[in-house]
């Protein structure tokens, strides 16, 4: 009958009622919700006040039996002699006669003397203060995890205070709400960390209202932040200062239940005309319905990836929207053919990427001699940059194809710029490493590249066929981390050595327990001493952290300090370092051993100016008692902003040392640049040293070396009385090592510092030279 939907959906709604039905639903509700709500208020208000005149008699009886008792002579007696035994009597009667479940004397000193565990205790300061400034105060005290409404009264003669006091408990609420007409809550709250209900642990979920109600200064009852209660909050009078408050509740639901009836002839008369409306609009609504059903079955086609075009047999906007419809299917078609493409292709190179060799090793035959090699074309990132990009594409495209050739109809594909991943079947791991080596003779022949001859090179990481559930995703990363293992081995082929792999995801795992083991104390430090042969005494160690795993016992540093470096949790070691260095360092210092501390800097921090911040904040206090420890190579990939960093450190008294001097690249020219004061010879030369003459010349060079530019030396790894007096005779500064002491924690470290004989025995081997048999065998047992 009309032509445009508009008129359609305007006819369709304008003789729609619900609209009518709703306000005055919607107004018989308001109405009687805010009544009823009224009601509520009113019968919080009363309670509350009810709750605190029954509160002011109980308090007002409990101050008249402590009154009384404080009259008695016979305790004041007993108060001015500090008679305990009689006034833990007189108290026990008091309690008895008065039905109390607290009672004790406070003294003039703010002791407590009671029959209880808190005897001869001081009083909570909150209770001390409201004793000195009334003469009988009153109100809620709280004692342990009790509350208890309690009065005080003064012994005559300014003996002390007698405090009475009755436990609150729920047995008391209930009788408040008994006298209710209506369902009201009634629950007490303390505030310790938190509002909380009386004898719970956790904060009630009401903690943040309950502070926003008592803030005002007019009581009045609110909506709790759920919208399902009324609430009314009552400050309490406290002795000691603790925050209590009455919370009365009373739920909605309860308010507008005596008016369920009213609600329900209302939705009857709203559902009898729903079903009048349904009836009276049915035909009307078949003519829009049913082109909106063709188009709905089109669309659930489109979902599952048919292309099926709609025909809507009439004039209007449907018609109209069914045209869109037929030209957005063939567009999605055609763009869906593009995305399919880009999807399984790299858009270089335009091979099979990474997703295409998933999906092809998915689907391969006979997967248990299925064998994938992943390809990589070596000193790639530098050919590139010597060809440019568009020649490196067709780089990795000729080598695809050639694969192609190699390999016909087998899944390829592109795993990265430089890898290109192909299946190939196999009988064993000699049948996959002679095809690999026939796939490196023939990819390694010279290619043609814009008519330019170019020879390449490859490295081949194979991975073996796939296990029971394992997917071929995992297989292409266990053939990428093979050519990562050829690579590092120097090796042109490589079969996946799962042993060098480790377990990936148990290390992460230790990250996260590590974390948790700096807040435990499963991780600790323990201090090596260094042993100065200029002062002939120990005035230096170095911090050294440690790991007593749970489960695993102890764990060596050399496998999660690389690995917290690795995944960016060195941060957090050091951080945690050198805060546990510095109360190591007072506690030295206390002890009468004012130590200088060493700790090892990683060489990722060196290049994080927030580390240096936080570094210079925790050792300001003492920063010439610290030493920095530093290898010559943490300076290699940042030079300038690392040594601007080192120079701040030594600039705000902090000394540094160059650590493991000799194990790796040694530079002099980092030598000289940075603002070092001591330098550490690596132990594999010291451990040596008597043994092996060309060490010994090293070490003796390095020394004079180092003092030449004004540094200390620390020998590492001293562990014979023979490279210890060795040692000394090359005019070595420090020496450290099992033969000075095995790493120890502070007390262990202040009795090796105590120890004379362990003291003189290091003075008479750097004084005579190498020790005697008879000498060693007096040595201290722990050096």
């Amino acid at each position: 009958m009309f032509r445009r939907l508009r008129v359609k959906l305007t006819v369709l709604y304008a003789g729609l009622f619900c609209a009518v039905l709703f306000v005055i639903g919607a107004t018989a509700y308001m109405a009687i919700s805010g009544n009823t709500q009224r009601l509520a208020r009113e019968q919080l208000a009363s309670m509350a006040s009810v709750h605190q005149q029954m509160s002011a008699l109980r308090l007002q009886r409990l101050h008249d039996n402590a009154a009384h008792t404080a009259r008695l002579p016979a305790l004041q007696q007993a108060a001015a002699e500090h008679d305990q035994t009689a006034i833990r009597a007189l108290l026990n009667d008091m309690r008895a006669r008065s039905g109390a479940e607290l009672g004790f004397f406070v003294t003039r000193e703010g002791l407590i003397v009671g029959d209880d565990a808190a005897s001869n205790r001081s009083v909570s300061p909150g209770l001390q203060i409201a004793l000195e400034r009334n003469a009988a105060p009153r109100g809620l005290l709280s004692v342990g995890a009790n509350l208890y409404e309690a009065a005080t009264a003064p012994i005559p003669g300014n003996l002390g205070w007698i405090v009475l006091g009755a436990r609150i408990d729920a047995a008391q609420l209930d009788s408040l709400q008994r006298l209710s007409s209506t369902p009201v809550d009634a629950v007490l709250l303390v505030n310790r960390n938190g509002w909380s209900r009386l004898g719970a642990d956790t904060v009630d979920e009401l903690d943040a209202f309950v502070d926003d109600t008592l803030a005002r200064r007019e009581r009045r009852t609110e909506r709790t932040p759920d919208k399902r209660s009324l609430a009314f909050v009552q400050p309490l009078p406290s002795l000691d200062g603790t925050r209590s408050a009455l919370l009365l509740q009373y739920p909605l639901s309860n308010a507008l239940s005596p008016y369920g009836a009213l609600f329900s002839t209302l939705i009857g008369i709203s559902l009898a005309g729903m079903l009048l409306l349904i009836a009276g609009t049915w035909f009307l609504a078949r003519s829009i319905t049913q082109p909106l059903s063709t188009l709905e079955d089109a669309a659930k086609d489109l979902q599952q990836g048919l292309y099926n075009t709609v025909l809507v047999p009439t004039k209007d906007e449907l018609a109209r929207l069914g045209e869109s419809f037929n030209a957005m299917i063939q567009t999605i078609r055609e763009r869906e053919r593009k995305i399919t493409q880009l999807a399984y292709h790299d858009s270089e190179t335009r091979l099979p990427n990474r997703l295409a060799l998933e999906r092809r090793l998915g689907a391969a035959q006979q997967p248990d001699r299925l064998y994938l090699a992943a390809v990589g074309v070596d000193r790639f990132a530098h050919m590139r940059g010597a060809i440019g990009y568009a020649l490196a594409g067709s780089l990795l495209r000729t080598l695809g194809a050639r694969l192609a050739r190699l390999v016909p109809n087998a899944p390829m594909g592109q795993l990265a710029n430089d890898t290109l991943g192909v299946a190939f079947l196999a009988a064993d791991d000699t049948d996959a490493h002679k095809r690999a080596r026939a796939l490196v003779g023939n990819l390694e022949q010279p290619l043609m590249l814009d008519e330019q001859e170019l020879d390449v090179t490859v490295t081949i990481g194979l991975a073996q066929p796939r296990l029971k559930g394992e997917s071929p995703s995992e297989m292409i990363q266990r053939a990428s981390v093979a050519l990562d293992q050829a690579r590092t081995a120097g090796q042109k082929i490589a079969m996946f050595d799962k042993s060098a792999y480790g377990d990936p995801a148990r290390n992460l795992s230790l990250m996260g327990e590590m974390r948790r083991a700096l807040e435990t104390g499963d991780i600790f430090l323990a201090h090596q001493p260094k042993y100065n042969y200029r002062s002939g005494r120990i005035d230096s160690a170095e911090s050294l952290v440690r790991w007593k795993h749970p489960t695993r016992g102890l764990i060596s540093p050399d496998l999660f300090v690389p690995m917290a470096e690795e995944t960016g949790h060195i941060r957090a070691l050091t951080d945690w370092l050198l805060q546990r260095a510095v109360a190591d360092q007072t506690a030295l210092s206390r002890a009468g051993w004012p130590l200088t501390l060493s700790v090892n800097i990683s060489a990722r921090l060196l290049s994080d100016a927030d580390f240096v911040r936080s570094a210079l904040n925790i050792v300001r206090g003492a920063p010439h008692q610290f030493c920095f420890e530093i290898t010559e190579t943490a300076v290699i990939d940042n030079p300038k902003l690392a040594l601007e960093h080192v120079e701040l450190f030594a600039q705000n008294g902090i000394r540094i040392a160059i650590d493991d001097y000799g194990s790796g690249l040694s530079s002099l020219a980092y030598l000289k640049q940075l603002p070092a004061h001591e330098l550490k010879i690596d132990k594999m030369f010291v451990e040596t040293l008597t043994a092996n003459r060309r060490d010994a010349l090293l070490v003796r060079s390095t020394i004079d070396l180092a003092h030449g530019l004004g540094l200390e030396v620390t020998a590492e790894g001293v562990e014979t009385p023979a490279a210890f007096a060795l040692l000394a005779a090359m005019r070595c500064d420090l020496a450290q090592g099992f033969l000075i002491a095995r790493p120890a924690t502070v007390d262990e470290l202040i009795a090796i510092l105590n120890d004379q004989r362990r003291l003189r025995y290091y003075q008479q081997t750097a004084a005579s030279g190498a020790t005697g048999p008879q000498e060693i065998e007096t040595a201290p047992q722990s050096a």
